[in-house]
């Protein structure tokens, strides 16, 4: 069973999808997730940071979360403010939850389907036995020949 894990390549902790974006597709997937960050971060407040500060935080918003769809970080974020009620979010919370349940995700597709492994082989028939000798029985041939 080890030598099936490990022969298998493991999937990367993110889904590292800005790695193939274009420069303008990048800006604009990060414009999108820093979008979604100060909605969940800053509601119900104004920061008091000068703007300088807040550009900067939510630019390390967008490089933590930029490997990550849109999509996947509003589900951290919503996770997140659903489980802690009342605490603001810090880019190490989300990566936690979506590396998570990222991680459990590829743990359930790697499983090798439990029925389809303690089913019966259907035994074989007298010609499928027949090739099989005959293929042994060939190589065996072929060997001995090298051999001598």
């Amino acid at each position: 069973m080890a030598t099936d894990i490990t022969a298998r390549k493991l999937a990367s902790p993110t889904p590292e999808i800005s790695k193939d974006m274009q420069p303008q597709d990048l800006l604009e997937h990060r414009q999108g997730i820093v979008s979604e960050v100060r909605v969940v971060v800053f509601a119900g407040y104004v920061p008091t940071e000068s703007p300088e500060i807040v550009t900067a935080y939510l630019a390390w918003w967008a490089d933590e979360l930029q490997d990550w769809t849109r999509e996947q970080v509003v589900w951290g974020l919503r996770k997140f403010k659903r489980d802690t009620p009342g605490k603001r979010p810090e880019p190490g919370h989300i990566l936690a939850i979506l590396k998570q349940q990222r991680g459990a995700m590829e743990v359930e597709r790697s499983k090798v389907n439990p029925a389809s492994a303690d089913e019966p082989r259907k035994p074989m028939t007298p010609e499928q036995i027949e090739r099989m000798a005959d293929a042994g029985n060939r190589a065996v041939a072929a060997m001995r020949e090298r051999a001598q």
